[in-house]
Formats: C-alpha cells, sequence, structure tokens
C-alpha cells in the first residue's frame, strides 16, 4: 500500500468516526474528528495527480467543512448560553489531567461565580484538591467573585 493509500485510509476512518460522534450528539468530539479528517484529505488532494479524483475529494472537503463549521457554531452558541456539557472520563490512578486542562476552556471573563457540587470532600486530600481548582479560577482570565460548595454531611 503506498502513503497516500494509507493518508486516505486514515482520513476516510477519522471522518466515518466524526459522522458517527455527530450523529450521537457528540459535537465537541466530531468537530476534531472533523478537523484532523479534513486536515489528511487536504494532503491526498495536494497529492492527487487525477482530476477526477481531486473534484471528488473537494467536493468531499466542502462537505466536511460545511458541516464542521455548522457544528463550531452550535458548540460555540451552546457555550455562549451555558448550556454545554462534556463528559470526561478519568480512570483510576490516571496522570496527566490537571485542572487547567480540564476546566480553562470554560473560563472566561464572563464567569464571575462558581458553584461545584461534591457530595463527598471528607479528607484533606480533597480540600487540597478544591482548593487547587480555586486557585486556577482565581488566576484568570474570570472575573470569579463567589465560589459556592455544595457537599453533604458526614453520615458517622
Amino acid at each position: 500500500m503506498s502513503a497516500l493509500a494509507g493518508v486516505e485510509n486514515s482520513a476516510g476512518a477519522v471522518l466515518r468516526r466524526a459522522v458517527e460522534l455527530d450523529g450521537g450528539g457528540r459535537y465537541q468530539e466530531s468537530l476534531v474528528c472533523y478537523q484532523e479528517g479534513i486536515e489528511l484529505l487536504l494532503q491526498v488532494l495536494k497529492a492527487t495527480k487525477d482530476e477526477a479524483k481531486k473534484n471528488h475529494y473537494r467536493q468531499k472537503l466542502r462537505s466536511y467543512m460545511d458541516r464542521a463549521e455548522q457544528i463550531k457554531h452550535h458548540v460555540l452558541k451552546e457555550k455562549e448560553e451555558g448550556k454545554y456539557h462534556k463528559q470526561i472520563k478519568i480512570v483510576e490512578n490516571a496522570t496527566g489531567y490537571s485542572y487547567e486542562n480540564l476546566f480553562k476552556p470554560y473560563v472566561d471573563e464572563m464567569l464571575t461565580e462558581v458553584w461545584v457540587e461534591d457530595p463527598y470532600i471528607r479528607h484533606t486530600h480533597q480540600l487540597y484538591n478544591f482548593l487547587r481548582f480555586c486557585e486556577m479560577l482565581i488566576k484568570g482570565p474570570s472575573k470569579v467573585k463567589k465560589i459556592n460548595l455544595l457537599t453533604s454531611r458526614d453520615e458517622v
């Protein structure tokens, strides 16, 4: 298999995943896949000599780029309306998930108040984690004036 065919196969796989995620309403993830797939397909287009294939790739690219742009606007609108929701699964003992990596994309100058609901803050390390989260919030660019923690009573 040639290098071009390998890139073409990768582009197809990534774009199929984008469409699948898009259909499942997982827009942020689908947007990332669309962007990666488009980039790969552009490489294929540049390396292709056959004019009919080039036209086919251009048509596909236009379609994927239009959809990616629609999703981008949808995600931005949801963020502005405060409706954006993203679930991140972190397996036990995983590393590399800083508060900045996880939360900074949602912290902007419009943010003035934060609510944290965690029914299990009991131990010193959990309090330190909450403190680190609060420090990340006030470093900016937000204008956070109030941080609320809703927890529950310890059933001893």
